[in-house]
């Protein structure tokens, strides 16, 4: 599996961090945000990371942080479309 990955947002709290990034599958052509999670004390034993992916539609339906940085982003892709005039309704 090839990723190409963007960071969306990243949050620290103590020694705990997550990070978000919208990741897509080049292999399977799919569309995801990842995220990370590090827990724990990284000096020592007793820490950890964990990777999750979370679909888009359910992300973006997720109030956070992160979700803001992703419509954002898909903003600036769409921003030059906003001057298209849209086919008059019948």
């Amino acid at each position: 599996m090839s990723l190409l990955r963007r960071p969306l947002y990243q949050r620290s709290e103590g020694v705990d961090e997550d990070l978000w990034r919208l990741a897509f599958d080049t292999e399977t052509s799919r569309l995801f945000v990842e995220h990370e999670k590090k827990r724990g004390d990284f000096r020592g034993a007793g820490w950890a990371i964990e990777t999750g992916e979370i679909e888009l539609a359910e992300f973006l339906k997720q109030p956070s942080e992160g979700r803001d940085e992703l419509v954002k982003l898909l903003e600036t892709l769409f921003a030059d479309d906003r001057d298209i005039s849209r086919p008059a309704a019948a």
